[in-house]
């Protein structure tokens, strides 16, 4: 019996010895930079055993969402680097990952976009579609009245990027096919592309990837200078507009 409880007591701490080192906080990224992929870069890793995980850029602190250990940050661009300092904690134990979003060009004043944007709207009947002329650094919703919306990453007054998406079942009706090739080719003409080839080149792959349902995204299209990315799901296909 004294022989059992000897063995007992030689096991017992080597056990919790075992479960403290397999509950060790971790905290992991998939690299070190990240550059543009839309309106973002995302910034991915791994975090397990931790009590709180928040990340911080520009002075903002904010939490991470974890879905089976894994995370996934949308850091907007901007036109210089981004430092992201990530921080996992629990109870005494810290652990920090710095990564770096690398800069992207810009594809205009959001100032001078904003406003040709509202003058060319109200040329076409559309005076309450208007773009709002200041906004703070970040993505805004800015909703149509034909019920679509398009998203535009600003910062430091600088329009990084725009995007949109559409449904396959609502370009079926020619009112929505209208809107869409004037929104498109609004928004190209403003950025300095070639709208109709645009438009032209945008159709031409439609017309392919409606043929292939295996497909994800179309050929990026670029226009002078101006890139014009498609991605597709089963429902629809989003539209990301950026120079970079």
């Amino acid at each position: 019996m004294k022989k059992l409880k000897y063995a007992l007591l030689l096991v017992i701490p080597l056990f919790f010895l075992m479960l403290s080192g397999c509950s060790k906080l971790s905290l992991s990224t998939t690299k070190k930079e990240y550059s543009a992929d839309g309106l973002v870069a995302i910034v991915k890793g791994r975090a397990n055993n931790y009590k709180k995980l928040t990340y911080t850029v520009n002075g903002k602190t904010k939490k991470v969402a974890v879905d089976e250990e894994h995370f996934a940050i949308s850091v907007p661009v901007a036109t210089n680097d981004q430092n992201v300092k990530i921080k996992a904690t629990n109870g005494k134990n810290t652990e920090t990952k710095l990564v770096k979003v690398k800069k992207a060009k810009a594809l205009e004043d959001y100032l001078t976009f904003a406003q040709s944007y509202n003058y060319t709207l109200l040329s076409l009947g559309q005076p309450n579609d208007q773009l709002k002329l200041i906004s703070n650094d970040g993505v805004f919703t800015h909703k149509k009245n034909d019920g679509t919306e398009w998203y535009y990453n600003v910062q430091g007054n600088k329009l990084m990027g725009i995007a949109t998406k559409f449904s396959y079942k609502s370009l079926k009706s020619k009112t929505d096919q209208k809107n869409f090739a004037t929104n498109l080719m609004v928004t190209s003409k403003l950025l300095g592309a070639d709208g109709k080839q645009v438009l032209k080149e945008f159709g031409k792959q439609t017309k392919n990837a409606s043929k292939n349902s295996t497909k994800t995204s179309m050929s990026q299209i670029t226009s002078k200078g101006v890139n014009f990315n498609i991605n597709l799901t089963t429902k629809e296909f989003y539209i990301y507009i950026t120079k970079y």
